[in-house]
């Protein structure tokens, strides 16, 4: 079974739909069926062989855009234009505590869907009315998560690089503050939210491999036998594998390959031990290295 991946018009979300035995190369526009209607989008990339059947996809290919098709979407985006102006002042007139995002009107223009982000409950029926009878076709109101606002809106993070959420899967994993933490990065809520406020969905993607890295390090404030003395951790680099202990006024970053691990004590190797004992007699705040 294969999947081709669509970014859909109007939309940085990506959507997953069955290929449908229609071969479109990367970057074609296409037209699909999607769990909302049939919609107009751009072929992202196609996975070969998905056997999976708990994936994400809801949809499939139809077609090549016609000429109708295209022809149709000028009068589509002046639809939305309108239904998003219309819908936001007749929500204020009604006093209702919610921020429109986007609209998106289906191609065959059967169903309008308003996207709004809101801290409770709303009740649009009277709304619903209101943009039916302006409109004489389906509305729907949809109301999303901050997340799933950034991801329709589209930007780019700190990283440089688009938003995660724009072109991964249509489900967000859970984002915990542990992950930063076994990352060693600035807690600094600032440093480590994204767009929509929420925890950076890419401390995710690495929280396994930082935490099997970690797994052979010692953590901050353990002990560390040299000799007959007792060095504190005070910071571990996981990338490079490195820990930084210090004894007095002496501070020095040991690789781990010298850390030894024995019963629940860590010391180091004889080669670090002895270029250790060669700073006793120096005084004043050191630093050091030993790879």
């Amino acid at each position: 079974m294969e999947i081709t991946d669509v970014k859909l018009r109007n939309s940085y979300q990506i959507c997953h739909v069955w290929t449908n035995n229609i071969f479109i190369k990367c970057g074609t526009t296409c037209v699909v069926e999607t769990e909302h209607g049939m919609d107009i989008g751009r072929v992202t990339r196609r996975k070969v062989h998905v056997d999976d059947p708990d994936n994400d996809v809801k949809g499939k290919l139809l077609r090549l855009p016609t000429k109708d098709d295209l022809g149709v979407l000028p009068e589509i985006e002046a639809i939305e234009q309108k239904a998003f102006d219309i819908c936001r002042t007749k929500s204020k007139e009604k006093l209702l505590d919610m921020k429109l995002i986007s609209v998106k009107c289906l191609l065959d223009k059967t169903k309008i869907i308003f996207y709004f982000v809101a801290d409770n409950r709303i009740d649009f029926r009277e709304l619903v009315r209101d943009l039916a009878s302006v409109f004489r076709t389906r509305i729907e109101m949809r109301q999303i998560g901050v997340r799933d606002e950034a991801r329709l809106i589209g930007g780019y993070g700190p990283c440089g690089r688009q938003l995660c959420c724009t072109h991964m899967k249509e489900g967000f994993d859970p984002v915990s503050i542990k992950m930063a933490k076994e990352q060693s990065l600035n807690l600094n809520s600032m440093k480590i939210s994204g767009m929509c406020g929420r925890l950076l969905c890419c401390l995710g993607h690495e929280y396994s491999f930082y935490r099997e890295i970690n797994k052979g390090l010692p953590s901050v404030g353990t002990e560390i036998h040299v000799g007959k003395k007792r060095y504190i951790v005070e910071g571990v680099d996981a990338l490079r594998e490195t820990v930084k202990m210090r004894f007095d006024n002496y501070t020095v970053d040991v690789s781990a390959k010298h850390l030894v691990h024995a019963r629940g004590i860590y010391s180091v190797s004889d080669e670090v031990v002895q270029k250790l004992v060669n700073n006793d007699d120096e005084e004043g705040d050191e630093t050091g290295f030993v790879g």
